[in-house]
């Protein structure tokens, strides 16, 4: 049988919610700088409970990036999300793998990448969306979301151009 490998955001660590895991406990360095700042006692209780720190590899943050950038999420993750989701590509082959998270970019990613996840204090995405980006002025389409149009320099308004089913 597969071992369970949980991979924890953030916000799984800081929601303060009873979390009983059988398996591996895996984050990423930059989740234990974000929460190590104000929330030390936190971290170190999943430290006690086995929590592990490890980096991802390149390859997966090269498809991690590519898959964000195709599916228009590349401006809504950050680096450390980027980072979760790389994880657990790399952990795919070791078990049965699920990214513990409420941040819904996270959930949307993982799931075009074909990697479980679940909700810890929020209920997890219902459906999987591509995000384009529209100028309120010229009305073109880009892939990505920038500052301004560099057409005509207006605002560009995110919408959602395909919804999927999970």
């Amino acid at each position: 049988m597969d071992m369970n490998i949980f991979v924890l955001d953030a916000s799984a660590i800081l929601s303060g919610k009873p979390i009983e895991l059988d398996g591996i406990l895996i984050t990423v360095p930059s989740v234990k700088r974000e929460v190590s700042k104000r929330h030390d006692y936190a971290f170190e209780f999943f430290l006690s409970k086995g929590l592990s720190i490890e980096s991802p590899s390149k390859e997966s943050m090269s498809l991690v990036e590519k898959v964000a950038e195709e599916i228009g999420e590349k401006e809504r993750l950050s680096q450390t999300d980027k980072e979760i989701v790389a994880i657990a590509l790399d952990k795919r082959g070791k078990g049965n793998v699920c990214i513990l998270t409420d941040d819904y970019s996270i959930q949307n990613i993982a799931s075009m990448l074909g990697i479980r996840y679940q909700g810890i204090s929020e209920k997890g995405i219902t459906k999987k969306f591509v995000w384009r980006y529209k100028c309120e002025g010229c009305k073109k389409v880009f892939k990505e979301r920038l500052s301004s149009c560099p057409i005509c320099g207006s605002k560009l308004k995110p919408f959602v151009k395909r919804k999927m089913a999970i």
